[in-house]
Order: C-alpha cells, then structure tokens, then sequence
C-alpha cells in the first residue's frame, strides 16, 4: 500500500514531484523515492511512497525499474494472486530479485502489455513508463479500491497522484473549486468520478486504464471491466450457495497474505462475522476491532462480542464517546482527500487498529450491495415505477408540483424527496432509465430545491453535464446495467456508486490516514 505521483512534462519537475511525494507520506512512512526519465526533450518524475506489507527489504523499493526493458512502476495497492502469476510468469522464462507483488505487476506488463490487468486480482492504482513505446500506461483496479486523479495544463504537461492535495502540492494545479462537483456533492454526499471538487482535476474511472504520450497528451483511455455480468440459471440454490462459500473463502485467504501484522474489524454483522468466522476457520490467532457506542439505540456491541467469544479472536472495543467524536473530528476531516458525509467512525477504528500495532485489517465492505441488504432494494422498484408515471405528465404539471417546496425549506427527507422527479431542470430522463433516476433519489442528500439555496447564486443552474447528481459520463458507465432484472441493477448500482464512490473512498482515505492497509474481499470481482 503505498502513495503515487508523477508528472510529464517539457521541464525537470524533481522538486514539484517530490512535494507531491512529501504529501502523500501518510499513504507510504516505510520508503520514498523519485526516479527521473529522459525521453528526447521530455522528462517523465515517477514518485512513490511505501508502506510495506509485502517483501519488507529493499529489494521490493520503488519506483522499481526492469532491467530487461527499462520499464519503471510506481504501484500503489495490492495484486492478490501475484503468486499465482508469478509462477506463470517464471515457467514462461521471467527471473525475479524480490518477493513482492510489485515486480509481478512490471513483468506481468512485460509479458502480456495492456491485458496484464484481466490477470490482476486485487486493488490497485499504477503507473509504468514504457521505455519502448515511450508512454505511461495508468490503471485502476475494478472496485475502485484505489484512487487515482489527473491533470493537463495547456502547456502539455501531465501529472497524477493518489491524492487530490498531492496533484495541488505541485504547484502547478490552480486551486479552485468544480462548481459542478459542488452540485453532485450537496445531492449524493460525496463526489461522483470523473469529477473531483478541484476543477481540472480529473478522476480515472473504476475498471479504466490510460495511456499517455511523452507529449502529456492522452493517447487513449479504455474500460477493461466494467460490471459483473449476470447469467440466470437452474442449479440448485444448495450448489449455488456451496459456490458462493468456495469463492469467499478464496477471497479471504487471498486478502490474508502478509509480512505484517493482520486483523479484521467486526462489528457483529453478517458480512463482518463471516470474515472473521472464516480468518477463523482457516488456522491461527485473529484480532478484532469494534467501535462502541454510549447510545443503545447504536450500539452493536453485544453481536460483536458473541462473534468474538464463538470464535476465540483477540477482541479491542474503541468506545466513541461524544468527545472523543469532537476530539477526533478535525484529524478524521484531515484524512478526507475529497469531502464527503461519512467516514469519521472508519478513522476511528482504524486508528485504534493502527495504535495496537496492526499494518492490514479486513473490513466487510460490499456485502450489502452484493447481497441486496439495503432498505433501497425494496422501496426503489416501487419509485421506478412512479418515475415512469412522472416522464410523461405535462412539463407545466411536474413544474408546478415540483416548485412547491421552495416555499418549505424544512422539507429534505422523507416523501418529499420523490419529488425531484418531476424536477424537469435539466433532469429529463429517459424511461429505460427510470430505475436510475429513482436510485438517485431514493439516496439523495439535498432535493434540488435546497441545493438552490446552498449554492452560490448563479451557480445552481441548468446542467446538462449532470443528471440526478451524476455527471454525464458515469451516466453512460451505468447505462448498461440494466441486463438481469431490477435487483441485479440496483446491486450493479449499488456497487458503483454507494460502494466505490462513497465508501471505498473513504474507507481508503481513513485508512491511509493513519497509515493502515484495509482490504475488503466481498469487492473481489471472481466472488461478485
């Protein structure tokens, strides 16, 4: 797990770089290092910070250069299988000097160039500098585990990073705020890729890997995953479930590989308490963390302490007091690369986890969305379908209606919310998208009529780049997960947009805000 950044550029840029590389110290405290490329009148900066998790010496340090090819990476994250691959690799004639997934990854790119990444099982974000073709080849893994943000300035240069503030670190970013990030943040809570709130600043898409010239121009960008496909079938449930099993508890073995210190957090729920049970089941000591709450009506203590005794784990309770909360909250906001409505109790935890001596934790991220365990999953067919109804009232009828609430500033929950539907302010949809559409709306934070009053005047105006708190290109990303029915697409929707734009998002800021590794296997695209 580690920090990236680089820059390409008609200048030396070693010290814009290592601004960049000085910020992400939290992501990487274990090593650092920049390497320089000449090519022609060019020069590319790869930079990286490490945090070690996997191959511990200096054999595993980065950027890591190929010394058959002259090919460097800068890698952040972790490729699951890389044993696997790496015993592909070295029957195919490939030698290795260290033990780590990072040199997989550069031999795997060798090998088998742009469809390295089918082979890749994990979260990631990398770059390599191809010495032959003379480009940088950027991916990012398929949950979006991993971020990964760009820039281009007119006079052709390009940098990336891991973080928003190391692409403002070098300098060369202007800081100022994406007004159309602001309207996508007040209705979901969070920001929605390609947006990021700094304008210029781009993000790369889940599942997407880029090319770019010498030139800092974008030679070509590409989707190589971009949901689970969903195939009816007539087996028996008994099987189907036995399948499932099989597959969870590769993904969590795979996610149990490492040279540091491992535990998982457990907070008595279904998803969390399956980990365990299975980190359990598969030999040697567990250790567990819990956030507690003073506050019965949320607190879950008593199912993660039964999880714990049933299975024997080495069990920490964080109790979040009031105070703690408000002691903590500025350290958790510092740790957020890009605003966001959650996040705070995952800082939490995640920082007792660190403090008792832990480098990776397992987490039990995504098995609502796979599973269909939302509220939303229920009352959001229901909501489709009065959207439909909605597409074809008369546009001075959904007008009126939908401008009533202006007048009741008080009215941003509950069944007023629906009405965003017949909000006809450059929200027209489509009906094939209704589900979509009635998605966003069961999940919104602020109806349009208090956005209007959040933003700035002038600001809150007709978008056509935005559609129901999506920008238009992450509409087209979800256009095609309608193929296995209304459940199958709200779990598709689910998965890219609650899942890996809010919470990976923040449970990877969180985490690496303290410096600690989380690895989530529901997200393992074989078991999805």
């Amino acid at each position: 797990m580690c920090g990236i950044a680089g820059i390409v550029g008609g200048e030396d840029q070693i010290a814009a770089v290592t601004r960049m590389v000085q910020t992400l110290h939290h992501r990487g405290p274990d090593d650092q290092g920049i390497e320089g490329i000449t090519a022609g009148s060019r020069r590319v900066i790869l930079g990286s910070t490490r945090l070690a998790i996997l191959d511990l010496s200096a054999a595993a340090h980065m950027p890591m250069v190929d010394p058959d090819t002259g090919n460097c990476i800068v890698h952040n994250g972790e490729v699951y299988d890389f044993q696997d691959l790496r015993r592909d690799l070295q029957e195919i004639g490939e030698h290795f000097h260290s033990n780590s997934d990072t040199e997989v990854l550069l031999k795997a790119y060798k090998r088998w160039g742009r469809d390295c990444v089918q082979r890749f099982r994990g979260m990631f974000a990398f770059a390599i500098w191809d010495n032959q073709q003379q480009e940088i080849f950027l991916a990012r893994d398929r949950a979006g585990k991993k971020p990964l943000y760009y820039y281009q300035d007119s006079s052709g240069t390009f940098l990336f990073a891991s973080e928003v503030r190391s692409l403002l670190a070098s300098g060369i970013v202007d800081r100022r705020i994406e007004p159309a990030a602001m309207e996508v943040f007040l209705f979901n809570g969070f920001i929605v890729s390609p947006l990021t709130i700094v304008k210029g600043v781009r993000s790369l898409l889940p599942g997407q890997w880029m090319r770019v010239g010498t030139d800092g121009q974008v030679i070509e960008t590409a989707s190589y995953w971009s949901h689970p496909h969903y195939t009816p079938s007539k087996r028996k449930a008994s099987d189907v479930m036995e399948e499932v099993r099989s597959k969870m508890e590769e993904a969590v073995r795979l996610r149990t590989i490492s040279d540091v210190p491992l535990g998982a957090f457990l907070s008595g729920g279904l998803d969390s308490s399956s980990i365990v049970a299975l980190m359990a089941r598969a030999g040697g000591d567990v250790r567990t963390f819990s956030v507690t709450f003073e506050e019965p009506d949320f607190d879950e203590s008593a199912f993660s302490r039964w999880v714990a005794r049933r299975f024997n784990t080495q069990h920490t309770e964080v109790r979040l007091r009031s105070e703690d909360f408000t002691a903590g909250f500025l350290a958790a906001l510092g740790a957020m690369d890009q605003p966001s409505f959650d996040g705070v109790n995952t800082y939490c935890v995640a920082k007792a986890a660190k403090e008792s001596g832990l480098t990776v934790a397992l987490s039990g991220l995504g098995g609502d969305e796979v599973f269909g365990g939302y509220p939303f999953f229920k009352t959001t067919p229901w909501l489709s379908r009065l959207a439909q109804m909605a597409y074809y009232l008369p546009s001075r009828i959904s007008d009126t209606i939908s401008a009533w609430p202006d007048r009741q500033s008080h009215l941003v929950a509950g069944g007023w919310k629906t009405l965003e539907l017949l909000h006809r302010d450059g929200q027209q949809f489509a009906p094939n998208l209704s589900l979509l559409a009635a998605y966003q709306t069961a999940q919104m934070l602020f109806p349009h009529w208090m956005r209007r009053k959040l933003l700035p005047d002038g600001t809150h105006a007709s978008r056509h780049d935005i559609w129901f708190g999506l920008p238009a290109e992450f509409v087209s990303f979800l256009q095609d997960k309608n193929g296995g029915g209304e459940q199958s697409s709200l779990s598709a929707f689910a998965l890219r947009l609650f899942l890996g734009e809010r919470c990976l998002r923040d449970t990877d800021a969180m985490g690496m805000g303290v410096s600690l590794e989380i690895r989530a296997p529901f997200t393992d695209h074989c078991f999805i």
